[in-house]
């Protein structure tokens, strides 16, 4: 018997209600609707600085151009996914879909400017950046914010509560439960600064970071410059020198730091388990849960009291 149409990994299964909101910009469709975006804008700026023979579009005309980002919902996702179907790549349909929203205006005398001396990795790596930071931002950076608030909260609750330390696995000198919960306080703070300082850097020089296509069509304009305003419009940090591809490292910088934020709740779940076995903590059943194979049900827990 075949099965039902499945799901390939947990997070879009199990863990799908609590990874749900970073579908709002990690999605394929959150990555088109950034595509969208990044066309979208190189227009305008195209226009509002009167290149090759334009002149800057009327607000009305900006405003529906525009809303194709902000109105951006099933139909475009739909209408994405049949172009794609004929083109056969993702940037191209994106490219059409919003030829196609010219035409709709009556804008087609600039229809050629879309994607003007763009290589794929120009919309590519500014979507990347424009939907990894608004996904930091406004979803994981909150989450962190509330579990250190949390900690925080804890900490000074349980400031007076002594306990026994112990190093090597033997009996020390007292702390306290306040005190220990502090300790990661303070290790996630500085991860958070970390986080909330990092850069999303992007490019936009044309196939090999050359601006060849750009200076051909316009010797005189200063394309360096060109490039810096329109990223930096973007809310990003200009990577003046790269080959085809933006290089990335903004990324590792990026995911290191979530991973050591990771690591570091990890450290935080351990020492809590240890608690746990030591018996400085007890734990509290839940009717019905169970844990491990060999694990007595009566002792699963769920939640922790001192």
């Amino acid at each position: 018997m075949t099965l039902p149409i499945q799901v390939l990994s947990p997070l879009d299964g199990r863990y799908q209600a609590v990874v749900s909101p970073l579908g709002e910009y990690l999605s394929e469709a959150g990555l088109n609707r950034a595509r969208v975006t990044v066309e979208v804008e190189w227009l305008i700026y195209l226009t509002n600085h009167s290149m090759f023979g334009t002149s800057p579009l009327s607000a009305d005309n900006v405003s529906a151009l525009r809303a194709l980002v902000t109105d951006f919902g099933q139909a475009e996702i739909d209408e994405l996914a049949r172009l794609e179907a004929t083109t056969r790549h993702d940037v191209k349909a994106v490219e059409y879909l919003v030829r196609a929203k010219l035409s709709e205006l009556g804008l087609d005398h600039i229809a050629e400017l879309t994607h003007f001396a763009c290589t794929s990795e120009d919309i590519n790596n500014l979507s990347y950046a424009l939907i990894v930071r608004d996904a930091t931002k406004n979803i994981w950076l909150p989450a962190l914010q509330a579990v250190i608030a949390r900690l925080r909260e804890l900490s000074v609750q349980y400031r007076d509560e002594a306990m026994l330390a112990k190093t090597h696995g033997q009996p020390a000198t007292p702390t306290t439960m306040g005190k220990e919960l502090a300790v990661f306080v303070y290790r996630l703070e500085r991860i958070q600064k970390q986080v909330e300082g990092s850069e999303y850097l992007g490019k936009f020089s044309g196939a090999t970071g050359t601006f060849s296509a750009h200076l051909a069509a316009e010797p005189e304009a200063n394309w360096p410059k060109i490039s810096e305003e329109f990223v930096t419009s973007l809310g990003l940090t200009w990577n003046p020198l790269t080959t085809q591809i933006e290089s990335h490292d903004w990324q590792a910088e990026l995911y290191t730091r979530i991973s050591h934020a990771n690591r570091v709740i990890h450290n935080l779940a351990t020492d809590i388990w240890t608690y746990i076995s030591m018996g400085y903590f007890r734990q509290i059943p839940q009717a019905g849960a169970t844990g491990s194979s060999t694990m007595p049900h009566k002792i699963n827990p769920i939640r922790f009291e001192n």
